[in-house]
């Protein structure tokens, strides 16, 4: 699975990173876990917006050539699309 560094979403001054680990497939990005400095696993604690801006930040780092079937993933950010699905 491949790993990105991401800002933390719960620091404030933007300071800290998570280590992302995620999968990409053809609907988009599933992130599998986001470890703090000290290894912990805080992706349960993240909220729905705080996942979608991980999620949208890889993206943009990887200049969305992130290869998934049908060609690449997402046209724009992730945090402007809506979410499906949800109730």
């Amino acid at each position: 699975m491949p790993r990105h560094y991401c800002l933390n979403p719960h620091d404030q001054y933007s300071q800290s990173e998570l280590l992302v680990e995620f999968e990409a497939r053809g609907e988009g990005i599933k992130l599998i876990s986001a470890q703090d400095a000290s290894g912990d696993d805080v992706l349960c604690e993240l909220e729905d917006i705080e996942r979608r801006a991980l999620e949208s930040e890889i993206t943009a780092d990887c200049h969305q050539n992130i290869p998934a079937l049908g060609g690449f993933l997402h046209k724009r950010p992730i945090i402007e699309q809506p979410r499906v699905g949800l109730t």
